[in-house]
């Protein structure tokens, strides 16, 4: 047993020992003292002695206790006392001596995660280097920004939102969450968590409906990221939405009472996000930082199949290039295409080929991929 697990049962062991030992000595001086007549009549009345004689200091530990609890529960209060604005919106803010305290009391709901591992999973992507370098920039500013905190220096507040632009499939999701990891270890926030939502996670199908659905998305994403997924679709082109325009209202009004608690990222393809922040007079001048996703090159594509494959624990024959390449060249050019998710559908067909030949043949290689299985998966994925 640790010394930080004993001491407090040796403490507990010595008050109640002392606590024994003194009624036991009132018992005793009774006793000698001839005050009562019978064992019982001695033992009652030494402990209605005892009692009568740490009464008064019960009280005041009593009265001290209920007084230090309630100033206490006030504190909590004041410190994180959630509030509505005129239009419903929750208004939550957490006071700068309650974050301290919570700090000191509870060291292990602040994050402490160094920025630079935040950064590992984005920096193991295969290309998206101007992703990549935004990345750097912003985490390079919010470091700065944190040590002028630590110091007691003035810090100029930063917008956390961000608009995403980019095909489907080129890591939108892996940055918001490194993203969030990077804000709650630079503490711009307390959790750094990601919800992701789409238009029907916010839009309901009756006027007045989709302010709340709207809001409860927003409420779980406090404290974190709330990634909007094609977010164009709230304001499509050629028509007027007021669902759509509903959600986008009640989102903006969120972003402003609660700035500093939550991070919001749209994303979607360019032409259609550019559409969609000219559809409200507040939405552009909330989200200005652009992060532009490119689409993976062949290369790119070959060598992020590769590495599934590797992380699968199988063995891709010799020249498997020639295989794959030309599926890759046409595919590309498709509807649908989604870079990284449709390669990731390939791999399943690989393993799904090279288990329909395994299951007819016992004596092969279980971690090894044939050019067959390769020519067979290529073909289905058509």
């Amino acid at each position: 047993m640790s010394n930080g697990s004993a001491f407090p049962r040796r403490t507990i062991l010595s008050v109640v020992g002392a606590l024994s030992l003194s009624v036991l000595a009132i018992v005793i001086g009774s006793a000698l003292a001839g005050h009562a007549s019978s064992w019982m009549d001695q033992l009652t009345a030494s402990i209605r002695a005892f009692f009568h004689v740490i009464a008064p200091w019960l009280a005041f530990i009593g009265i001290t206790v209920a007084a230090i609890s309630l100033g206490f529960i006030g504190f909590c209060l004041w410190g994180a006392w959630p509030a509505t604005s005129a239009s419903g919106t929750p208004i939550a803010r957490e006071r700068k001596p309650f974050k301290s305290l919570r700090a000191k009391l509870a060291p292990e709901t602040i994050a402490a995660t160094d920025p630079t591992e935040a950064l590992a999973e984005i920096t193991g992507m295969v290309g998206l280097m101007p992703v990549k370098e935004e990345i750097n920039r912003l985490l390079a500013r919010l470091e700065v920004e944190h040590r002028r905190r630590v110091a007691g220096s003035a810090s100029t507040p930063m917008s956390l939102h961000m608009v995403f632009t980019g095909p489907p499939g080129v890591g939108k999701t892996v940055a918001a969450r490194t993203l969030g990891r990077i804000y709650a270890s630079t503490g711009m926030l307390k959790r750094g968590h990601v919800i992701e939502v789409d238009r029907d996670a916010l839009v309901a199908g009756y006027m007045g409906q989709t302010a709340p659905k709207t809001l409860e998305a927003c409420r779980k994403a406090l404290d974190g990221v709330l990634l909007i997924d094609e977010a164009y679709e709230l304001a499509p082109k050629g028509q007027r939405d007021a669902f759509g325009q509903e959600a986008i209202n009640t989102l903006l009004k969120f972003m402003e009472d609660n700035r500093e608690r939550i991070a919001v990222i749209v994303a979607g393809y360019g032409a259609d996000m550019r559409h969609f922040l000219e559809s409200n007079a507040g939405l552009a001048g909330r989200f200005v930082r652009h992060i532009d996703f490119p689409a993976f090159s062949e290369d790119e594509l070959l060598l992020i199949f590769g590495r599934q494959i590797e992380a699968e624990k199988l063995r891709l024959p010799e020249q498997w290039e020639k295989s794959v390449r030309p599926w890759l060249r046409d595919a590309r050019l498709r509807d649908g295409w989604s870079n990284a998710r449709s390669v990731r559908n390939l791999v399943e067909r690989v393993r799904e080929a090279q288990a329909e030949r395994l299951s007819s043949d016992h004596q092969s290689d279980l971690d090894a991929i044939e050019r067959d299985d390769l020519m067979l998966a290529v073909d289905r994925m058509g």
